[in-house]
């Protein structure tokens, strides 16, 4: 379910918007080869849930053919409440064990039974003085699982993986940042879910999905300004190109708050309840990440120093085939999409 295949395309599925990236990988190291994004049609995708399935195929097919795809392999990624992700503690034991315990040690933590998720999991590096292991559960529900790959498959492409938000979070802060020691969050504030990934010396050890994003904002400004959707998130996609309109700066302002208060609230949860060691930093995406002092906002409630992600840190990119202004314009809310695209055969 998480492993990476050579020659492999990125399709960010998210509420939103559609993104796809493709990344030549060489002895000499990471090359853009294609990428690009496509505005979904609002209540398309609502909560993760496909709602409107004509108009999600229809995007994605143009966007296909748009970007002149011609690889149909492809890796996308869920998130939400679909997905349930659980580090558990376990006697040490052979794989033949682990994997007849995995099940039954899922069970206490699903609503449902084992049955109705597709569920992977892998043996952290660190064990404890004790001699008992670490071992990272995540499982998916089939129905949205399978809804995901039917719609992939529906216009000619060949879901190979599917893997979750926050860890190809996780496979692109690895590729683009070289100095991976100390406790890192990885903050991705998306449309209608914003994904956390705390980091300890390049390991995940705490995730968590919040069910607030970019959505709620545009909803604001549609009641506000009393406008359609379209024209709400022409509005919100104009913040990041200056000063706030005076009309949006209460607004604008109040979804800064709401979100990241949301933020500060998990990254408190998991210094009180998970580690002594301090958040040293915080890399932000995702599209909200682009609102006028966001940034600056979450640094001073939390205290700790916040950098918008450059998911193409470590990836070269030619300056004859891709605009410079449109690549800067979109690398905040790529980092999803170029995780996936990343992902190889071998990894974990």
């Amino acid at each position: 379910m998480f492993f990476g295949n050579k020659g492999i395309i990125g399709l960010d599925i998210g509420s939103a918007s559609l993104k796809l990236a493709e990344i030549k990988s060489s002895r000499s190291g990471y090359q853009l080869k294609n990428i690009g994004e496509a505005v979904l049609p609002p209540d398309s995708i609502v909560k993760k849930v496909i709602t409107n399935r004509d108009a999600v195929a229809g995007t994605l097919s143009n966007l296909v053919r748009d970007l002149g795809v011609k690889n149909k392999n492809v890796v996308i990624s869920i998130s939400g409440h679909s997905v349930i992700i659980k580090k558990v503690t376990l006697p040490s034991m052979s794989k033949n064990e682990l994997a007849e315990s995995i099940p039954w040690e899922l069970e206490q933590y699903l609503p449902q039974s084992v049955e109705d998720v597709n569920f992977d999991y892998q043996v952290l590096p660190e064990v404890s003085p004790e001699g008992n292991m670490d071992v990272l559960i995540v499982a998916a529900k089939k129905d949205i699982t399978n809804d995901y790959v039917s719609l992939v498959r529906s216009v000619g492409l060949n879901p190979m993986i599917v893997d979750v938000d926050v860890f190809a979070l996780e496979n692109m802060y690895e590729v683009n940042y070289t100095d991976m020691g100390g406790v890192i969050a990885l903050v991705n504030m998306g449309a209608s879910v914003s994904n956390i990934n705390i980091l300890k010396d390049g390991v995940s050890i705490f995730t968590r999905d919040i069910t607030t994003g970019g959505n709620q904002f545009t909803e604001w400004i549609m009641k506000e300004q009393n406008v359609g959707f379209e024209e709400a998130e022409q509005s919100k996609q104009s913040l990041g190109h200056g000063e706030i309109p005076f009309e949006l700066e209460r607004i604008t302002n109040d979804y800064i708050d709401l979100i990241t208060g949301e933020v500060k609230r998990t990254l408190d949860f998991f210094s009180s309840n998970f580690s002594q060691d301090r958040i040293s930093k915080i890399i932000l995406s995702g599209g909200s990440s682009k609102v006028p002092n966001i940034v600056e906002t979450l640094q001073d409630i939390t205290d700790i120093d916040v950098e918008l992600a450059n998911p193409f840190n470590n990836i070269a990119i030619s300056d004859t085939e891709f605009d410079p202004n449109y690549i800067s314009d979109i690398s905040p809310k790529m980092g999803v999409v170029v995780g996936l695209a990343l992902r190889r055969i071998g990894d974990n």
